[in-house]
């Protein structure tokens, strides 16, 4: 038996019926999983290039006119097109857009499994077979695209070239496809926040410069949560230092929240979210703040909040807290990322003399 026929055999479950297929499936299966491993193998962070790539191969593979790879976008009830190979019917797609998600992709996405439809399947809905034919689709196929948090998407296939009756082993090898594609996002995604970690680590190291060449206190409290609220993409922020005489947290400088807040927000020591994160010396990733009991409103909009410890040796002598007004808007690498900065700013307040000062910021003075 040749390498084609095992290749068939082993995704298919049956063996070719004819000497003459075997040359046209060859030349199929060889294209289509050397596109499929050139997407796999990309370091480039272009999702779109693996998609293009996968949604080429599946065509091949499958032998399909058309396979689209549609994707969920933040704020979007429907599916959005991110790639399309074969023949292009882009505008009777649009026209039954509405149609087709609420049809075929709504069940996909809550079932999470995959669906295959052809006239003699479409059995006693009628509605998904007028739907098939005023599309001028003669079989169709949908598999789920699964990423760490779910279904994220759908591969969808239309049309077999040779007008064969489609099978359930055609969906599995669609499936096949789709998790494909969903290692082809995860890995993009993946490459994508190590850049920017890269990215945003060394922009703190840039920073550290800035920060202890400044000598003034109220120069330098600003100049950190400027930085700060820059490195993170904050609207919002506060530098705060501990005043272990009284027991409160002062702001010493804000972004985003007005002059005022200083005088107005002045939490104890564990009170409030940052007043949590000086008494425990944890940093604190809170994705909904309306959920979260310690949550003390400064300002309406805030939805998520990030405050991490400003720790001299093992004594926290500060808050570093930043907002934002959507929710899930931070994630743990940016706790990360903003605990490393907060390191920096230590070094710098202490250059600065300000850890030095009884009280505030530093030990009491006995």
């Amino acid at each position: 038996m040749t390498v084609p026929s095992l290749l068939y055999e082993a995704i298919f479950g049956k063996k070719l019926p004819e000497a003459s297929r075997e040359v046209s499936l060859a030349g199929a299966l060889t294209s289509g999983f050397f596109e499929v491993s050139q997407a796999m193998n990309t370091t480039e962070i272009d999702v779109q290039k693996s998609l293009d790539l996968i949604a080429s191969a599946a065509t091949s593979i499958l032998r399909m006119e058309r396979v689209v790879i549609l994707l969920k976008e933040p704020g979007e009830e429907m599916l959005a097109i991110r790639a399309m190979a074969g023949i292009p019917r882009g505008r009777r797609f649009e026209q039954y857009r509405r149609e087709i998600h609420d049809t075929i992709f709504s069940q996909i996405l809550s079932s999470g499994e995959g669906m295959l439809v052809t006239e003699v399947r479409a059995g006693p809905d009628r509605k998904l077979l007028r739907l098939l034919r005023r599309l001028d689709v003669r079989g169709f196929l949908g598999a789920p695209i699964r990423g760490p948090s779910g279904v994220i998407g759908v591969v969808a296939a239309a049309s077999p070239l040779d007008r064969r009756d489609l099978l359930e082993t055609d969906l599995k090898l669609l499936s096949v496809m789709a998790n494909f594609a969903g290692v082809a996002i995860e890995n993009a995604n993946l490459v994508a926040r190590l850049h920017r970690k890269a990215k945003k680590l060394t922009a703190i190291f840039q920073i550290s410069g800035a920060l202890n060449e400044e000598r003034d206190p109220a120069g330098l409290f600003q100049l950190i949560i400027d930085h700060a609220t820059d490195l993170m993409g904050a609207p919002s922020g506060s530098m705060i230092l501990v005043d272990r005489r009284s027991g409160v947290l002062r702001i010493q400088a804000e972004r985003g929240l007005g002059p005022g807040v200083k005088e107005e927000i002045l939490l104890k020591i564990g009170e409030g979210i940052t007043g949590w994160v000086a008494k425990e010396g944890k940093p604190a990733l809170i994705r909904n703040v309306g959920e979260d009991s310690r949550y003390v409103e400064a300002n309406p909009n805030v939805r998520s909040e990030l405050a991490v410890p400003i720790k001299w040796g093992d004594e926290v002598v500060g808050v570093l807290n930043l907002d934002h007004y959507r929710t899930n808007a931070f994630a743990e690498e940016d706790l990360d990322l903003l605990t490393a900065f907060a390191n920096v700013a230590a070094v710098a307040l202490k250059n600065a003399k300000v850890l030095d000062r009884g009280g505030e910021g530093g030990k009491e003075s006995p």
